[in-house]
């Protein structure tokens, strides 16, 4: 004897875990015969979700027909999944039930028709999807959208004939509503579809629909985001589509100009579209000129550095010149551009901003724009003028020895010249870099010690600049009293100076040094005194 009836009398117990047990059971079983559907039917008026939408759901398998007058009001009605297990239910009936959803939908709420719309998404097939789109018409534009947001799922599953159908349906039904002036949130929701079909071969009417600025906004904004999944395969747009969604960029609707903006910036574009985008760049609206520079910034070719590069020296606001810096950081087709730019900056400002961008690819700048940098730099300095620095910092990165070997000429032609402070500030700058040497840093004492005022009181050696420097040359083996002896810039009195510091340090420098300032100063004042500390350095040991 069948087991069924047995469970199906379950269905009327009192107690509510044995009657979704049972309607499991029956589901699972696909169960036949008298009761079954009257059994789960009976439960769906329990008015407990949680039984609902085992019932329904049971009566998805066994057969859900005959329920269908019980099922078609929880599709708008109750918790949001007895809603969805009823569209699943309704659903399962086939094809058939597609005549009763159209008489339904002619008196149906506005929440009644989004639910049958739903139901027809979710039964897919011709039928169905003719139904839904036909339907659209009569929606209002939320239900509309509704809709069309429905059938995504049911496209992206569908196999190339179905798919091919939809398009030629919804192609129809956009042409028919052309000629009738129809709803814009019907038609919103027909391009909509259009996208999710995911076919290159609607983009003429998608582009019919973006460009005509006669459409309402909402039409055109839907047949530009559509473009980001009908041209999702990886093919470069027409130029006519980047001609369209530039304009759209350029509309005085905000939302607008945003979408095409997105669009652009999800699709492989050309390198010429960099050139379409030059007017975006500077947009006042400042929101919109920033999406459009970082999108250059990520834009492979030649055309969207020489973009960036024209926004960075043309404007003085840093808005639109930090994000060009940026998008040029690390690329080598802007070098040139960007080198000459630095050239021609008279902004200092403007100059340094130029400087970050070029100095990772400074390596690239051509020999002829390299010299042309130093050489722009050392003329500033040798005339004390503003400037230099940023055009000094590439023209190293560029080539650090001849910038040093520039360096180190330009200090000893302005130390010939009498010229001392600056030739001092020239090699301080050379000493600050990996290219200078022992004897560079020498020369820097000397220019420092020149300066000093040799006050030999603790206090004031400690701050001293040559001594230190001195000391630092030591550390590393050079032969300072050797220099020191050689350099016509140092008299007796400077020779005293250091050789008495390093005698309170009890480094052997100071000992001859001061024996040189005795054995050349005779009777001067300047040798007694070298004799003095010599002998109290010999008292102290």
């Amino acid at each position: 004897m069948s087991e069924v009836p047995k469970i199906v009398k379950l269905l009327e117990s009192d107690a509510i875990e044995k009657q979704i047990a049972a309607a499991i059971v029956l589901g699972e079983l696909r169960a036949k015969g008298p009761g079954v559907v009257e059994g789960l039917a009976t439960l769906l008026d329990s008015g407990v979700p949680l039984l609902q939408v085992h019932a329904l759901d049971a009566l998805a398998r066994v057969g859900a027909k005959k329920a269908l007058p019980k099922i078609f009001p929880l599709l708008a009605g109750g918790a949001e999944d007895v809603r969805r297990a009823a569209t699943r239910a309704v659903a399962s009936v086939g094809d058939e039930v597609v005549p009763l959803i159209k008489e339904k939908m002619a008196g149906a709420t506005p929440e009644e028709r989004r639910a049958l719309d739903g139901a027809l998404a979710e039964l897919g097939g011709k039928d169905a999807f003719s139904a839904l789109i036909k339907g659209l018409a009569s929606s209002e534009a939320e239900a509309a959208k509704a809709a069309a947001l429905a059938v995504r799922n049911q496209i992206k599953h569908a196999d190339g004939n179905k798919r091919r159908t939809y398009l030629a349906e919804t192609e129809r039904f956009l042409e028919g509503q052309k000629k009738k002036g129809g709803a814009p949130g019907a038609i919103a929701a027909a391009i909509k579809i259009l996208g999710y079909l995911e076919d290159e071969k609607v983009a003429p009417t998608l582009l019919a629909y973006a460009a005509d600025e006669k459409q309402h906004p909402s039409v055109r904004q839907e047949a530009i985001i559509a473009f980001r999944f009908a041209l999702a395969t990886g093919e470069k747009p027409s130029t006519k589509v980047i001609d369209a969604l530039v304009k759209a960029a350029e509309a005085e609707d905000r939302t607008l100009a945003q979408t095409a903006l997105h669009t652009l910036g999800s699709l492989k574009v050309s390198d010429d579209t960099a050139k379409r985008l030059e007017k975006l760049a500077l947009h006042p609206d400042v929101d919109r000129a920033r999406f459009v520079l970082e999108m250059l910034g990520r834009m492979p070719g030649a055309e969207a550095p020489r973009v960036l590069t024209k926004v960075l020296v043309s404007t003085q606001d840093r808005r639109y010149a930090e994000p060009a810096a940026a998008g040029l950081t690390g690329k080598e087709e802007a070098v040139p551009a960007l080198a000459k730019a630095l050239l021609e900056a008279e902004n200092p400002d403007r100059a340094w901003l130029i400087r970050n961008v070029l100095r990772p690819t400074a390596k690239k700048v051509a020999p002829a724009i390299r010299k042309q940098l130093l050489e722009t730099a050392t003329s500033r300095l040798a005339a004390g003028e503003r400037g230099w620095e940023a055009l000094l910092d590439v023209a190293r990165d560029a080539d650090p020895d001849a910038a040093a070997l520039a360096l180190r000429g330009l200090a000893d032609k302005l130390r010939r010249g009498k010229k001392e402070e600056r030739a001092r500030s020239v090699l301080s700058i050379l000493c600050k870099s990996d290219r200078a040497t022992d004897d560079d840093r020498y020369a820097l004492a000397s220019l420092e010690l020149a300066k000093s005022n040799r006050d030999t009181r603790p206090a004031s050696r400690s701050g001293d600049e040559s001594l230190r420097l001195l000391s630092t040359l030591l550390r590393t083996g050079y032969d300072v009293a050797k220099a020191l002896k050689k350099d016509r810039a140092m008299d007796l009195e400077h020779l005293y100076y250091v050789g008495f510091h390093f005698s309170e340090l009890d480094h052997p420098l100071g000992e001859e040094l001061l024996e040189e300032v005795v054995k050349k100063g005779g009777r001067a004042k300047v040798a007694k005194m070298a004799k003095n500390k010599l002998a109290l350095g010999e008292a102290s040991a």
